[in-house]
């Protein structure tokens, strides 16, 4: 299990909780007392066994540590602090860690792909999660690859993961219900992702592992907004009353945690929400104990229990910033079909796109439906020997681009090389156009990343 990027004192030998939710007198038990505050009070001493480890390891923290925790908690957090000669320090220092402590299952990806492990974007993913802490990181990024070898074969370590890797059990998860991930963002911008329980005891190992290696690694970590601010991750119970829920076992969650906290996404909040009526929560207890313990003491830390019926933890999410509008579950406790999955449709179109650009790139070259015109077209790239990038910022002076007929003058058509100025979608469509829009995404996060004057 990944540590924390924080260091923390000793604990507390004060006997009042940090909690909220552990801040009752001794009045609380008196005759006539509301059935929902008796019914809190039993919830209080079914789950006494987590709230107390919650609160000792509050207890642990400084007074600012503390303070940056509940912010968080209460989506007041603010977002991770970096600057260009930062980051490029940073990947020096872990660049030289890594050569001391570097594993087999990293010198099986050097061979098969160096620059995906060495990728300074990939890299910084790990230095985020742990708030730039470079020993952690290195230590987390040696455990990633082991996972990943170990859950998706030796020869994928060195290479992303797509839904073609994915078996028919692996999709058939991934299509019930068990992941929802809010398209509203919460009060500090942070990405909402829920888990439902009621999915969890019933799937195996392996494929769980595999649908949350592709959701956190494919979908969430790749957005920079994730990477600065964590996430807000919800766990809804969604247990029948009456219905027996199927438990996972203790070295189940043991090894699912192990594989999570390998994963470089940071978890800047964690609500728990649990329904008293629905289930036994003295058999929760001893299981949500044994696994948060399990987590890093960062998101130990910033996780909460939330108790009652639905409509009662969706209140709670909303007093702490999670936006009503894109709940799963409504206040009946029923699953809202008409969101559930919205989120993974909308990563398959993206998927799509992207493919469809890619091929376009790739296709050979056709003339345009209507050729477009200009005052003088000068040479292209393999004229003057340049780049094309290059080649079209050099003759970007001698082209001036006609907004009327889109006709070349003197009958001369644009190559593959040339890059068009204009607005509209045959110039948007131009192969040029294309490939100069991919060759600045490709290297738009190293610009970001580098120092001022590499960037000169």
């Amino acid at each position: 299990m990944m540590a924390s990027s924080l260091q923390y004192g000793d604990v507390s030998q004060s006997d009042k909780s940090c909690l909220p939710c552990l801040d009752r007198n001794d009045g609380s038990k008196e005759p006539g007392l509301p059935v929902q505050q008796k019914r809190t009070v039993q919830t209080w001493d079914e789950m006494k066994q987590t709230e107390d480890y919650l609160a000792a390891e509050l207890y642990k923290l400084s007074v600012q540590e503390r303070a940056k925790a509940m912010d968080d908690i209460h989506c007041l957090g603010e977002e991770l602090k970096e600057t260009p000669e930062m980051v490029e320090k940073l990947l020096e220092e872990f660049d030289q860690i890594v050569r001391q402590v570097k594993t087999p299952f990293y010198e099986m990806a050097v061979i098969q792909n160096r620059e995906h492990v060495e990728d300074p974007s990939f890299r910084l993913r790990f230095l985020r999660c742990n708030m730039h802490n470079v020993h952690l990181s290195v230590r987390q990024m040696m455990d990633y690859l082991k996972y990943k070898a170990t859950y998706f074969g030796e020869d994928k370590v060195a290479r992303g993961i797509t839904l073609d890797d994915f078996n028919d059990e692996d999709m058939e998860l991934v299509m019930s219900g068990l992941y929802h991930i809010q398209k509203e963002r919460d009060r500090s911008g942070r990405a909402v992702v829920y888990v439902m329980n009621d999915v969890f005891g019933r799937c195996k190992l392996e494929n769980l592992i595999h649908v949350a290696y592709y959701v956190w690694n494919n979908i969430l970590i790749p957005m920079h907004n994730v990477q600065m601010k964590g996430i807000c991750f919800v766990y809804y119970d969604m247990t029948k009353q009456g219905e027996k829920y199927a438990m996972p076992g203790l070295n189940f969650m043991r090894t699912l945690t192990k594989v999570l906290m390998s994963f470089p996404l940071r978890y800047s909040a964690i609500h728990l929400c649990l329904n008293p009526e629905r289930r036994d929560l003295a058999l929760t207890n001893s299981f949500f104990s044994y696994t948060i313990k399990r987590f890093s003491n960062y998101a130990g830390v910033r996780t909460r229990l939330q108790y009652g019926s639905d409509m009662e933890v969706q209140y709670a999410l909303r007093s702490h910033g999670v936006p009503e509008k894109g709940f799963p579950v409504d206040a009946d406790g029923n699953i809202r079909k008409d969101i559930m999955n919205e989120w993974f449709y909308r990563h398959k179109e993206e998927i799509e796109a992207k493919k469809q650009h890619r091929n376009v790139l790739l296709a050979p070259h056709a003339s345009l439906h209507q050729p477009v015109e200009y005052s003088n077209l000068g040479h292209n790239a393999q004229e003057s020997g340049l780049e094309p990038s290059a080649a079209a910022a050099a003759g970007t002076e001698q082209r001036q681009f006609a907004t009327t007929n889109l006709r070349t003058e003197g009958g001369i058509n644009p190559s593959p090389q040339d890059v068009l100025l204009g607005r509209g979608w045959r110039v948007q469509n131009h192969e040029g156009n294309i490939r100069f829009r991919s060759f600045l995404e490709k290297y738009s996060d190293d610009y970001d990343t580098a120092a001022r004057l590499r960037k000169r």
